[in-house]
């Protein structure tokens, strides 16, 4: 069975090698009208994690809310505005066609995204969105808990950049 660190590794590599494809989820999000403008700081988010592997870049992005509780983003993507040196962030969120939110899990991307914000261990980011990444079975049996999300990209809609999102689904309705 395709794992979802797999499913979430694809992503991340095919958003920093292809800049088609990083504009192509900048366009689903809020932040579609600086899609040209953003650059993607997966280098400086691999140092500031020096004792994770550089391939890691992405992941293992977590922190302790206020309240004590502890959480991690999936696929953790910060950027900067070319024009203003400004820096936003995407907080995503993966599910595969196996999967399911914990309790409050969808809850906690906006709360964390908020609290992370403006911190330097956090590389800084001012503005942020939150995406759910699902296949469509799962955005519409969900549809309560998926608008608590800014944006929605379908892995039907990313297999067509990504296949392994494809063998995913048809791995999925085989079993």
């Amino acid at each position: 069975m395709i794992s979802e660190l797999e499913l979430d590794r694809a992503f991340a590599d095919k958003v920093a090698a292809s800049p088609d494809f990083l504009r192509w989820v900048l366009q689903k999000t809020e932040f579609r009208e600086l899609a040209e403008d953003l650059i993607l700081l997966h280098r400086e988010q691999a140092d500031a994690k020096p004792t994770k592997k550089p391939e890691n870049w992405w992941r293992h992005w977590w922190c302790r809310l206020d309240d004590g509780s502890e959480s991690e983003t999936d696929i953790f993507l910060v950027l900067s505005n070319a024009n203003s040196q400004e820096r936003i962030a995407l907080h995503i969120e993966d599910k595969p066609p196996h999967g399911k939110f914990t309790p409050g899990q969808y809850l906690n991307y906006r709360r964390r995204a908020q609290f992370m914000a403006n911190k330097e261990q956090y590389m800084n980011y001012s503005k942020f969105t939150t995406v759910l990444l699902a296949p469509n079975s799962f955005i519409e049996e969900n549809e309560d808990k998926v608008k608590h999300f800014d944006s929605v990209l379908s892995y039907e809609s990313v297999s067509t950049f990504i296949p392994l999102f494809a063998d995913s689904l048809r791995e999925a309705k085989s079993a």
